[in-house]
């Protein structure tokens, strides 16, 4: 295919002088001229391989590997590696790196966009009438956001959190509070113009 890299004519790599000197070069890769002579190699050492792995089989030195049946067709199947040993530098890097900025919970980053952004603001409730104080609603919202966004799910935020909702009234705020239309078409949209604001200042053209 012209003007393609992984579908581009294998030719294109050839040396310049290949065709001049495809002696020397065939040389250099130790590999024959003969394609018949070629294939008869690879013929052999596959042959060779099949060999070795039907006598490991038999022997049970396979190292994990298995001939099994998988929607009653052969499949061969690998055992998954054992664990790696942690590579030194990034053990010395974690310490480093919590030494110098320490642990940041995931809950902060949402709380943080808040604080900075206003972002629950914008979010409307599906109900005929409000009664809940923004306040309240700020300090539900954030906890309900977290459950959804790491899937961590709404009873778990309920039982470790520190917020002091139940789960029932954090449930009660996914319903009313959470509309997924909404959110892409409002809120999505208004905490990129705010970041904006906050990153570049009140002159950038999303603070609209």
């Amino acid at each position: 295919m012209p003007g393609a890299n992984r579908w581009r004519n294998p030719e294109d790599d050839l040396p310049p002088d290949f065709e001049d000197n495809r002696d020397v070069h065939y040389d250099a890769i130790r590999q024959p001229q003969d394609p018949q002579a070629f294939i008869a190699a690879l013929q052999k050492r596959l042959s060779e391989a099949l060999a070795r792995f039907d006598t490991a089989l038999e022997l049970g030195t396979t190292g994990g590997v298995d001939i099994v049946k998988k929607h009653g067709e052969p499949w061969i199947k690998v055992s998954p590696p054992g664990k790696q040993e942690e590579p030194a530098n990034l053990v010395a890097l974690k310490p480093e790196i919590e030494g110098r900025w320490g642990a940041i919970d995931l809950i902060d980053i949402p709380k943080e966009a808040e604080f900075a952004t206003g972002f629950t603001g914008e979010f409307a409730s599906v109900a005929t009438r409000e009664a809940v104080p923004k306040a309240v609603l700020r300090r539900r919202l954030l906890p309900v956001l977290f459950a959804l966004g790491t899937n961590m799910g709404i009873k778990r935020v309920a039982v470790t959190g520190k917020h002091g909702e139940s789960e029932a009234v954090l449930r009660h705020c996914t319903d009313v509070e959470i509309d997924r239309q909404y959110t892409d078409t409002h809120v999505g949209p208004c905490c990129l113009a705010c970041r904006s604001v906050v990153s570049t200042g009140p002159r950038c053209r999303c603070s609209a």
